[in-house]
């Protein structure tokens, strides 16, 4: 039994991972970019949930469509700083600007919000009772949630136009520019997508996580495990990496530790990259 409910929390705290994840992958496989920033805006979306919560009486639920729009706007500004600045110096210029771009939101956030730990406990939509535990219903919607946004990002990227041009992208921009496709405004997308992806988490996560102002930050170095074991630019690969990573903080939360909670992902990056370390291309 004990098994069971560990297992079962760790698929839901890895369905929260692959969801962070899906946008990192695609950021790192199309756009090209190591977007350091990434973290920073879940954190904004989980403090957007938060807020529209408590200060407006608005279920977080309800804040997506707008959040979508915000998102789209504020990834695809940062895809035009990437575009015009980033590349300009270089990949460690990038580092650096997704670097410096993570610690000026975090900054913000934490002016406006204080560095005080928040929880939303206030909105609840039943739980579901399995193997012994109650599981509330907003981890089920954040898990359904992914699994729909992984499922459509992979139909998009399959079947579609632009699917195909940021698989081209991703596999050689070189080539795919001689192609025709404009390799710019793909990997711009690219970008932006993975922040309204990023943004989105965030808002679906706020109901049954704490929140910091560096609550992204720690998704971020777990999203870098689920991307290495995964595959760069692989949004099915993030689904099932992050189901991986999860059950086994689960099991070792459960069997050894606390502490290993924080060491498993690094230990898989690090086991991973020794053994397979062909694996981890565009």
């Amino acid at each position: 039994m004990f098994f069971a409910q560990l297992l079962i929390l760790g698929l839901l705290a890895g369905a929260v991972l692959s969801l962070v994840a899906i946008g990192f992958t695609l950021v790192l496989g199309v756009g090209k970019i190591a977007n350091f920033a990434h973290g920073a805006f879940v954190a904004v979306g989980m403090y957007l949930g938060y807020e529209a919560f408590v200060a407006w009486r608005i279920s977080p639920y309800l804040t997506l469509l707008p959040a979508l729009a915000l998102f789209g706007l504020a990834g695809w500004a940062m895809a035009e700083v990437f575009e015009r600045r980033g590349r300009k110096v270089g990949e460690v210029g990038e580092l650096l600007v997704g670097l410096a771009l993570l610690l000026l939101i975090n900054g913000l956030l934490e002016a406006l919000f204080s560095d005080n730990p928040r929880s939303l406990t206030g909105v609840n939509i039943g739980s579901l009772p399995v193997a012994g535990i109650s599981i509330p219903w907003t981890e089920l919607v954040a898990a359904i949630f992914t699994f729909l946004v992984a499922g459509g990002l992979h139909v998009l990227i399959r079947t579609s136009r632009w699917g195909r041009a940021m698989r081209a992208t991703a596999e050689d921009p070189v080539v795919a520019g001689l192609h025709g496709i404009r390799v710019p405004i793909v990997q711009r997308a690219a970008v932006t997508l993975s922040i309204v992806v990023a943004g989105l988490a965030g808002v679906i996560i706020a109901p049954f996580t704490v929140l910091t102002p560096s609550a992204g930050t720690t998704y971020l170095i777990s999203a870098f495990a689920v991307v290495v074991l995964g595959g760069i630019g692989s949004t099915a690969g993030a689904v099932v990496a992050g189901l991986v990573i999860g059950v086994a903080d689960s099991m070792a939360a459960g069997y050894l530790s606390s502490y290993w909670t924080t060491l498993a992902p690094l230990l898989i990056i690090l086991g991973y990259l020794l053994i397979r370390p062909g694996r981890v291309t565009a």
